[in-house]
């Protein structure tokens, strides 16, 4: 029995890492070693693949961001010559309202200075027919005494 090849011994060297005495061949220390720097390379490919993704979507991340921020500042550019204007409309339609408060002011010293005058005149008007009446009063009477 000795000289047959046993079951154990026919069995392939790759597939089987043990030797004929149960203990690892070489070989199969050699095999175990290759499959897991594969395992290694396949695992650290994944990575690099994952953070060439990652590196990717922020590139695409940073180019929205930076759009954003242009868009951004012409908001502010925008708003920032809508507020010089509005102040500088704010600073005409109040230097406007103190015109106007001065046209009332000054109307409304011609309107007092006015009703002044008015009255002033009925008074003259009232002194005048009073002399008017008086003279002709004194006419009649000096032509009755020349008269008589």
């Amino acid at each position: 029995m000795g000289l047959l090849p046993s079951a154990a011994a026919t069995r392939d060297a790759d597939t089987d890492p043990t030797d004929l005495d149960g203990t690892v061949s070489p070989n199969a220390q050699l095999l175990e070693q290759m499959q897991g720097m594969q395992s290694r390379l396949r695992k650290s490919e994944e990575r690099r693949r994952a953070m060439i993704h990652i590196i990717a979507d922020m590139n695409e991340a940073n180019k929205r961001l930076a759009n954003q921020r242009k868009a951004m500042l012409h908001i502010l550019s925008d708003y920032e010559r809508d507020r010089r204007r509005l102040a500088s409309q704010t600073e005409r339609l109040d230097n406007s309202r103190r015109a106007l408060l001065h046209i009332l002011q000054d109307s409304h010293q011609s309107n007092l200075r006015l009703e002044k005058s008015r009255k002033a005149m009925i008074h003259i008007m009232d002194d005048l027919r009073k002399t008017t009446e008086a003279m002709q009063r004194r006419e009649q009477e000096l032509r009755i005494n020349r008269s008589s």
